[in-house]
């Protein structure tokens, strides 16, 4: 067992280096904490059981097989009343994925997640249950390099991804030409640091989700 966040997790979520690349390590312990952040979020209250991965049931349990984590299903698992997803949720998967390489299944799976959690209200690296921002740049980057190396200025994650959506529809959200003369400057380039929320599920993670992932 190795501990993420406060959390017992199999070792296959934690996978060292000589076992594979650094990058397929990287995707398993990114995965792993965002099913962990997910679940605590529905242990606690935050998310009903409808409102969790924004995956359908053929990719959520292709996620829980990859991650060794099939048990889980009966904790999250999807609701047949759920609502579907709406447009913008939609046109931001589909952004994603035009940007996905062939045969990446991660990115697949990712698109949906990131499209959903999207709709939050905290930093989005936040909410994808991310250590620090720069997770989430290292986790575009893997997956939708295409699109994530056009962000060339830090801008913020969630900003840049509706603006991409943005332009790929052949409109603009910024009120000015230039990003430097923009009123709205602080809005797309400001601080993104916090540990509030990972630290809040870090606690109710020990509080009772060891139990749910040791059995």
């Amino acid at each position: 067992m190795q501990h993420v966040d406060g959390a017992c997790v199999p070792l296959d979520l934690a996978v060292s280096a000589d076992r594979s690349t650094p990058e397929e390590s990287f995707d398993r312990q990114v995965l792993g904490r965002l099913v962990l952040h997910i679940l605590v979020e529905i242990k606690t209250g935050v998310l009903p059981h409808s409102q969790d991965f924004g995956l359908d049931e053929p990719l959520y349990r292709e996620l829980l097989a990859f991650l060794h984590l099939d048990h889980l299903q009966h904790s999250t698992g999807s609701d047949p009343e759920a609502p579907e997803a709406d447009e913008e949720e939609l046109m931001l998967r589909g952004l994603l994925l035009q940007h996905t390489s062939e045969g990446d299944r991660i990115g697949v799976w990712l698109a949906g997640i990131i499209a959903h959690r999207s709709l939050k209200d905290n930093h989005l690296w936040e909410d994808l249950g991310l250590a620090e921002r720069s997770d989430l740049r290292r986790l575009l980057e893997q997956h939708y390099y295409s699109l994530a190396s056009k962000n060339t200025r830090n801008m913020r994650w969630k900003r840049f991804l509706y603006r991409s959506l943005c332009e790929a529809e052949g409109f603009t959200m910024c009120p000015s030409p230039t990003c430097d003369s923009c009123s709205e400057f602080t809005v797309c380039y400001g601080d993104e640091s916090g540990e509030a929320v990972l630290a809040r599920n870090a606690r109710a993670a020990r509080l009772g989700l060891q139990e749910d992932i040791a059995h």
